[in-house]
């Protein structure tokens, strides 16, 4: 082999080494890590919550009859039940219960954490669904979902069951789960299209001058709303709007991560997920794989990790996505970096 021969093999072997590392440097800073794909049912599908202290992701069915609950280990990323007629799904902290409306069974069901046995059962009627957990209060808020055109919302106490006042009637239909504040106690829905506030001590309803509150970060009070295709980011201390984002599409829902101050919105057309800061920079951009649509999330905010519930429209079949957020790993100074 002559030197020409010998350089020409040299820059090859170059060539190939550089790319070999760019490859592998573009593979290590990838945002996201999805650690399992779980199947579910379809009527599995609605609302979705995770308790981290238990290992377990409760995604409860929508707003049709005959919804299913399934409940999730999220160590394993097994299913390791699931319980009938459920239209929605939220967790109490506090005790390790976890509540479900029935639907068109009228039911408000309880189930203990450990066993997942039931322990508890409201009667109410009028289509328990989608329900809300205010941990400072010990309360759980239920919205009906039986499209009448006035859908009561109940509270209750976490600790006794019993039903705190009476029941609530903010006018319309319900078609999103509320959201409600630590900070003030007030519940966040939106009924007949009109985005409206509950009072925590006189459930007073008045209408807000924002979009449909979809997230609340727990921590901040920072609120997250969708008004057509604006992303509104709002103070829970006074109700004004301190950033609106323009986006491309109506998120299917929010999640929040209060440790990194996260907030994941869920584009189902375009099969992906976008990561913003709760000043309304974006970080990246979810990529899920082919032909899955989110629907709903629920965040581990203790592990970084993402719980979503996705359609692939290639199966026509539903699954749990379990996503590792590593949005800000390498960016210093944010929350959720490791520059230390």
């Amino acid at each position: 082999m002559n030197s020409i021969q010998t350089g020409i093999r040299t820059l090859a072997s170059i060539g190939i080494f550089a790319a070999l590392m760019a490859n592998a440097l573009a593979g290590s800073a990838a945002a996201q890590n999805i650690l399992a794909t779980i199947p579910i049912p379809s009527a599995s599908a609605g609302q979705i919550a995770v308790n981290p202290a238990l290992n377990r992701i409760y995604s409860g069915g929508g707003p049709t009859t005959g919804s299913s609950l399934t409940v999730i280990d999220s160590k394993a990323f097994s299913v390791v039940t699931t319980i009938p007629s459920s239209a929605g799904v939220s967790v109490d902290m506090r005790e390790d219960n976890f509540w479900d409306g029935t639907l068109s069974a009228g039911n408000i069901n309880i189930y203990a954490g450990a066993t997942d046995a039931q322990v508890f059962s409201i009667a109410v009627g009028s289509c328990p669904a989608a329900v809300t957990f205010d941990c400072a209060r010990g309360r759980m808020w239920v919205a009906s979902q039986c499209g009448t055109g006035n859908d009561p919302v109940w509270v209750f106490n976490t600790g006794t069951f019993a039903m705190i006042g009476s029941p609530i009637t903010p006018g319309g239909t319900i078609l999103t789960p509320p959201v409600v504040s630590p900070d003030s106690g007030k519940l966040y829905v939106t009924s007949g299209g009109v985005s409206r506030e509950i009072d925590s001590k006189t459930f007073a309803v008045t209408n807000t001058t924002y979009g449909t509150v979809m997230a609340i970060d727990s921590i901040t009070s920072h609120l997250f709303a969708v008004s057509g295709t604006n992303l509104q980011i709002i103070s829970a201390h006074n109700d004004t709007i301190s950033k609106t984002v323009a986006l491309t599409y109506t998120p299917a829902a929010i999640g929040v991560n209060n440790a990194m101050a996260h907030a994941y919105l869920l584009n189902s057309a375009g099969g992906s997920i976008d990561v913003y800061t709760e000043v309304g920079k974006k970080l990246a951009t979810f990529t899920l794989p082919a032909g899955n649509q989110p629907n709903s999330i629920a965040v581990d905010s203790a592990r970084g990790r993402l719980f979503v519930d996705v359609y692939n429209t290639s199966t026509k079949s539903w699954s749990v996505l379990v996503i590792e957020d590593l949005s800000s790993v390498r960016k210093c100074s944010y929350a959720g970096s490791c520059d230390y």
